[in-house]
């Protein structure tokens, strides 16, 4: 519609836009719903809300205040029609007729259908050259994910990939050739996802990939097929220069075992990738080098365990995660027998059961083994208890360090959360 405004540098809370967006589509044809809808909101977010649904209705941008004054007397320029009328009015009526007779904000109007304006909607969320998804909508669609990850105990990957000395090639070819570069490998990208994965424009000549339900090994895997099919690709060129060749260095971190929130994810998928970098590019690293994809805990727990439903024998584990132990044993067994085992938390009166398969093994002392094994398969209930018993040492062990960081620095100030510090290129 109009694009008169009031402020420009008004910035919108993360996930706003969007739950303002499925607000309006759900009742747009009811109005107690939409202003149940709208107070609920403004709970959280305050008067910004009517900013944020005013500039998506009108594309007219108001203070907060200002927007929910307007807001007001559009509510009540709605009821005005509506009972002159004799019959409901669509909401962009109202608002169109309020901005053109009551207050003049619109000075050229153009009403759209819905469909059109979804679209639209969904054009703020898409990079306009690579048409991958923005800064924007990852950073909205990686709270998301990591908070689903978290409920379900599902691993998520964040893969950043940089492109390798782009800058050199714009120099050489020129920035259109460097945009058909950035596009090419947009497509690449895409092209090596499922369905459920995000891919994204970063910013710049960096990209991201947003992998649910994804631990490290596969989404290296995934990291891998994307950083070869850039490698091999013949990149057009003007003039007939030949084909452009591009490679790209990529970084990976894991959720939870790397970070639990998006700036400690970003930044240490960012890490990692500049750690790719050093190593001479082209190539991939994990942050640390760790191929964990859930942390583990130290826990001293004793335990038993048998092969084949034969006898049992003890065990005690040295660390644990949701997916896995690290055990210590009195015998030998081989690299890939699965096992039955039963774990006796100190903290609980109940056993937790599950099927393994021991994925590691070593001699230490006479007579004594330790290794590894990958829980294969457990039930609802014992994966509870375990994902239970886990979190509340990480519990423990998180406000022992914090105290005892609290102790060691009794003044020490840290930066807001709000601040991220990226390497120099």
């Amino acid at each position: 519609m109009g694009n008169e405004t009031e402020n420009e540098l008004i910035v919108p809370s993360p996930g706003l836009v969007e739950k303002i967006h499925r607000l309006i589509f759900s009742s747009r044809r009811d109005h107690a719903s939409l202003q149940k809808g709208l107070h609920k909101l403004e709970k959280r977010y305050k008067a910004s809300v009517y900013s944020e649904l005013l500039f998506l209705l009108a594309n007219l941008r108001f203070e907060p205040d200002t927007a929910k004054k307007h807001w007001k007397g559009i509510v009540a320029h709605r009821r005005s029609m509506e009972k002159a009328l004799g019959k409901p009015m669509e909401l962009l009526v109202s608002l169109v007729s309020y901005f053109l007779e009551v207050d003049q904000k619109l000075k050229n109007p153009i009403l759209i259908e819905f469909k059109l304006y979804e679209q639209t909607r969904e054009s703020a969320y898409k990079d306009e050259l690579t048409r991958l998804c923005n800064f924007r909508y990852f950073r909205e669609h990686l709270n998301r994910e990591i908070h689903r990850s978290q409920r379900y105990k599902d691993p998520l990957s964040l893969v950043m990939i940089d492109i390798d000395n782009f800058k050199r090639y714009n120099d050489c070819f020129g920035h259109e050739a460097g945009n058909e570069a950035l596009t090419s490998i947009a497509g690449l990208l895409s092209d090596s996802l499922r369905k459920v994965d995000v891919a994204a424009r970063y910013g710049g000549e960096e990209f991201t990939l947003i992998l649910p339900s994804t631990g490290k090994e596969s989404a290296f895997r995934v990291a891998e097929r994307a950083r070869k099919k850039i490698e091999t690709f013949s990149f057009p060129l003007p003039n007939d220069k030949g084909p452009g060749k591009l490679t790209v260095s990529i970084g990976i971190a894991t959720c939870p075992a790397d970070g639990v929130v998006s700036k400690d994810l970003i930044g240490k998928a960012d890490s990692a990738m500049y750690a790719a970098k050093a190593r001479g590019k082209n190539c991939i690293r994990f942050y640390g080098q760790d191929r964990r994809s859930f942390r583990r805990i130290g826990a001293s727990m004793d335990g038993k365990f048998c092969v084949l439903a034969a006898e049992y024998h003890p065990m005690t584990t040295i660390n644990i995660s949701e997916v896995g132990l690290r055990f210590q044993v009195d015998r030998q067994i081989p690299v890939g027998t699965r096992i039955d085992v039963i774990l006796m938390p100190p903290s609980s009166e109940e056993e937790i059961n599950f099927s393994g398969r021991v994925v590691r093994l070593e001699a230490k002392m006479e007579g004594k083994f330790e290794g590894a094994i990958q829980i294969v398969e457990i039930t609802t209930q014992d994966r509870i208890r375990l994902s239970e018993f886990v979190n509340g040492l990480r519990k423990d062990q998180t406000a022992g360090a914090a105290q005892s960081d609290k102790q060691d620095n009794p003044t020490e100030q840290t930066a807001p959360e709000d601040i991220e510090q990226r390497p120099s290129s």
